[in-house]
C-alpha cells in the first residue's frame, strides 16, 4: 500500500501535467491532475490533498481570480498552495504571496529547492531527494568488510547494504566516487539508522549514514548528480 502524499496539480496543458506528474512521482508524491481550479475543487470534494501545485503562467487578472477562488473555497482553503511560474518578477511574487500562496517556484525547477519547500509544507520528514544507485563505498574502520554496496544516495547521506550494521551514533570515514566522475569523495559520516535482516518487511538490511561537515563544493557535486539522475530525461518547455 502506497504511503505517498497526494498532491493536486492544476495545469491546463497535457505536456506540463505529464512533466509535473512524473516529477512528483519520482520525489515520492502521488499526483492528481486537473486542468482548471473548478475541476480541482470537484476532486477535492471526494479526496484530500497534502498540497496544491498550480500553474501560474496566466494573465494577472485571471491568475488573481483563480488564486482567490482556491484560497476561499472551504474544501481547500487550508491546503498549502504552491504556484509555479516562469515569471520571476518580484512584484508578481509579492502579489501572489499576499493572496495567500504558500510558496512560488520558478521554472525550470531547482530540484533541491522544490523538494525542500514541498517537504516543509506537506510535513515530509525527508528534506532532500534521494536516488537509487549502485556504487562501492570504502570504509576505513569499524567493519569487517572494507567496501560495502551503496543502494541509495542523497546530498544528506547514503544507505549501505550489510548484514552487520553498526550501532547508531558510530562515526565512519568513507570514500566513494560518483558514477561518471573521476574525483573521489572522502567524508565523515554518522550511522543514523540500522536495519537488521528481517527487522522490517520489504527493506534491505544495512545502515543509513548522514554526512558530517561536507564541503560545499562536494555537496554541490552530489546535488547536481542527484538532480541529473532524477530529471535529466525530462524536458521542460515553457512554450507548450
Amino acid at each position: 500500500m502506497s504511503n505517498k502524499k497526494q498532491v493536486l496539480i492544476i495545469c491546463p496543458t497535457v505536456a506540463h501535467q505529464m512533466y509535473l506528474g512524473v516529477l512528483l512521482n519520482r520525489i515520492w508524491y502521488s499526483p492528481v491532475l486537473a486542468k482548471t481550479p473548478i475541476e480541482g475543487l470537484r476532486l477535492a470534494q471526494s479526496m484530500s490533498f497534502a498540497m496544491i501545485l498550480y500553474d501560474g503562467n496566466f494573465a494577472s487578472t485571471e491568475l488573481q481570480q483563480d488564486i482567490t477562488l482556491l484560497r476561499t473555497d472551504p474544501s481547500v482553503k487550508n491546503v498549502p498552495l504552491v504556484v509555479f511560474t516562469t515569471n520571476d518578477n518580484p512584484a508578481t511574487t509579492e502579489t501572489l504571496l499576499s493572496l495567500g500562496c504558500s510558496a512560488i517556484l520558478t521554472m525550470p525547477f531547482d530540484l533541491a529547492m522544490v523538494y525542500g519547500i514541498m517537504a516543509r509544507l506537506s510535513g515530509q520528514p525527508r528534506t532532500t531527494p534521494r536516488i537509487p544507485v549502485k556504487l562501492r563505498v570504502e570504509i576505513k574502520e569499524g567493519t569487517t568488510e572494507k567496501t560495502l554496496p551503496c543502494i541509495n544516495l542523497s546530498e544528506g547521506g547514503l544507505y549501505l547494504r550489510t548484514l552487520e550494521p553498526l550501532p547508531e551514533g558510530t562515526l565512519l570515514h568513507i570514500k566513494f566516487t560518483l558514477p561518471h566522475d573521476t574525483l573521489p569523495i572522502e567524508v565523515t559520516a554518522e550511522v543514523v539508522r540500522r536495519l537488521s535482516l528481517g527487522s522490517q518487511f520489504d527493506a534491505e538490511p544495512g545502515m543509513g549514514l548522514h554526512f558530517i561537515d561536507m564541503p560545499e563544493d562536494t555537496l554541490l557535486r552530489i546535488r547536481n548528480f542527484v538532480q541529473w539522475e532524477m530529471l535529466g530525461d525530462l524536458d521542460w518547455n515553457a512554450n507548450i
